[in-house]
């Protein structure tokens, strides 16, 4: 559209504008959702590239919505489920300055976390060596490949500690550990607090009442 093309992968999005006419396509099993807006939020009418990643929560929200949406026939379940799909929106930012290599690779380790991708898998899925790979990184992420997958890892698991009831053993799996010692000490090193510390808080915390079942 408007001398734009860019394959658009899961984790993200893109926005056409009104009147526009454009050849967007998908496979016959992917999965995606439309949200018609008569106003863009505006954080996303300065953006430099109709296509750009969102963050994890509102990847998250989304998956959620695609089930909630199937069986909802109530006006006000549907006016909340769009509030709060309008709130995270406009909350995310464009990621414009991301080396298009480098994005395929995050959206390659945010799919499942507890893949042990190593600096040479990213590399090749970047088809860079490794050392340009590290600094081509740095450059979009402003860390290393290892810290940012780290960082993914340990913010997944805090979140499954506090909204859960997946045993600590099972969340350290989810995150990429399979040794529970090892996954406490990154964890405590991470955060300062122990998983199993955090966890107790979280049970007698009164800042959110939600919690969910994972079978």
């Amino acid at each position: 559209m408007n001398n734009f093309a860019a394959p658009v992968g899961v984790g993200q999005c893109v926005v056409i504008p009104k009147n526009t006419l454009h050849a967007f396509k998908s496979d016959e099993n992917a999965r995606f959702i439309v949200a018609d807006l008569l106003k863009l939020p505006d954080n996303l009418t300065t953006i430099k590239t109709p296509c750009f990643s969102i963050d994890d929560k509102l990847m998250s929200y989304l998956s959620f919505t695609q089930k909630q949406l199937q069986g909802v026939t109530n006006e006000d379940e549907t006016a909340l489920c769009f509030n709060l799909f309008l709130l995270l929106l406009k909350q995310q930012t464009s990621n414009a300055t991301i080396d298009p290599r480098i994005n395929n690779v995050l959206l390659l380790i945010k799919k499942d976390l507890s893949i042990d991708y190593t600096l040479s898998d990213m590399a090749a899925l970047a088809c860079l060596s490794v050392t340009q790979f590290k600094a081509v990184f740095k450059q979009s992420m402003h860390t290393s490949p290892v810290k940012y997958h780290t960082q993914l890892r340990m913010e997944h698991a805090r979140s499954l500690l506090c909204y859960s009831d997946l045993a600590i053993a099972i969340i350290a799996e989810q995150v990429g550990y399979n040794d529970p010692s090892a996954f406490s000490r990154a964890f405590t090193c991470y955060f300062k607090q122990s998983p199993r510390n955090l966890k107790k808080a979280a049970l007698t915390s009164t800042i959110s009442p939600f919690k969910h079942s994972v079978k």
